[in-house]
């Protein structure tokens, strides 16, 4: 009796219907360094050098699929960052997370997403991972030193469609819904919607890299940075972004990049009227392997003197800045890996950018104009 209950188990199993398991995969990063860093010049207060180890974009994460049959698959994943020296707290899903599907048609994602114009400034930084105080998006990433563009940053709250890949081909159509709309007050001002879309395509096939692309924010309330105006709810401003980046790889091993980032920032109020701040900056860079496991590379990156509207009168005379970074890395193995760099800003009279990753200053003791930051570090990068 009990061997024909097991048979007619076995036999039920058999029969059921089979359902595609989703298929899980953990994997993260940790990477510190050791770094000597400081600010000095102008006629503010010296940053003075400090020692300190810092955490550099470490992760945590999990991806996985799922077949739904006729071409169709889910996907997800779930990415976190930690602090690997152990300073600050960490919270789940701060970098890329997101579900969606994939198939014949590309992909469609909705979360917090990487687009094509932020992995263009990764793709051409030599820096390992494009992370730490030698990324070189200080300069392309802000205006005047500001993080204003958000282009280097993940969008929230967003939706991204992305074709299928035609020989290293993609497009990519991106929009991120701010969830922050308020009416008009009662004095009459401008109501707020903001909300932010990009418009790339690149080309990633062998040793050729070549991205393009274009945002537009709508009412990134970005006056409080740029004017020192409380008040956004009377402001209507919108920034828009151009961006393009280029990587080549020869035979021997040696990579070219560069990128140049159009930025335009435009206001409007009563007590503004209308009114804009332009930026351009650019970036070269070149690494040089040898030996199979080693790396010396060495970037540059400008961003020129503000423009527009808003810079009548000389009041952006002097706002110019630059980066260098100089680095060597070494791979003890496929996973894990030494490195060293040295980097500097040089401010004009009139800028004080610092850091984009891991500043000197902070919101209540931010670099002074003419301040130039500058740091070296050794470190160690193992991704699992």
């Amino acid at each position: 009796m009990q061997k024909k209950l097991i048979a007619l188990a076995i036999a039920g199993l058999a029969s059921a219907p089979v359902f595609a398991q989703t298929n899980v995969t953990v994997y993260g990063v940790v990477d510190a360094t050791v770094e000597s860093v400081k600010a000095t010049g102008g006629d503010s207060i010296d940053f003075d050098r400090r020692t300190r180890v810092t955490s550099n974009s470490s992760l945590i994460g999990f991806r996985g699929t799922e077949d739904l049959g006729n071409g169709l698959k889910a996907l997800f994943q779930i990415e976190s960052g930690f602090q690997a020296d152990g300073s600050g707290t960490s919270t789940l899903a701060t970098r890329d997370t997101f579900v969606g599907l994939n198939g014949g048609f590309g992909t469609l994602q909705l979360g917090k997403l990487t687009t094509i114009m932020r992995a263009a400034g990764a793709k051409v930084d030599f820096n390992p991972a494009a992370t730490g105080i030698g990324f070189q998006a200080a300069t392309y990433g802000t205006i005047g030193g500001v993080a204003l563009t958000g282009i280097d940053e993940r969008i929230n709250n967003a939706v991204m469609y992305t074709t299928p890949n035609f020989s290293g081909l993609t497009a990519q159509l991106a929009y991120s819904a701010g969830e922050n709309r308020k009416s008009p007050d009662i004095n009459g001002g401008e109501g707020v919607n903001a909300q932010s879309y990009q418009l790339a395509a690149a080309y990633d096939n062998g040793p050729l890299y070549v991205s393009a692309g274009y945002a537009v924010s709508k009412d990134p309330l970005a006056a409080a940075s740029v004017f020192g105006l409380a008040n956004n709810n009377n402001i209507s401003d919108k920034l828009k972004d151009a961006r393009i980046a280029a990587k080549y790889t020869f035979p021997s091993n040696t990579s070219v990049s560069a990128l140049y980032d159009r930025a335009k920032y435009e206001a409007s109020s009563a007590v503004l009227g209308d009114t804009e701040v332009k930026r351009n900056a650019w970036m070269v860079g070149a690494e040089q392997k040898f030996g199979g496991n080693q790396a010396v590379y060495l970037q540059y990156a400008r961003s020129q003197e503000l423009d527009g509207d808003a810079c009548d009168f000389d009041a952006c005379d002097n706002t110019e800045f630059s980066q260098w970074t100089l680095g060597y890395t070494y791979a003890l193995s496929k996973r894990t890996m030494v490195k060293a760099y040295y980097t500097r800003l040089n401010n004009d009279s009139a800028s004080a950018a610092d850091f984009y990753l891991s500043k000197i200053g902070s919101s209540s003791t931010p670099i002074g104009d003419g301040q130039d930051p500058r740091g070296f570090g050794v470190g160690l990068r193992h991704t699992f």
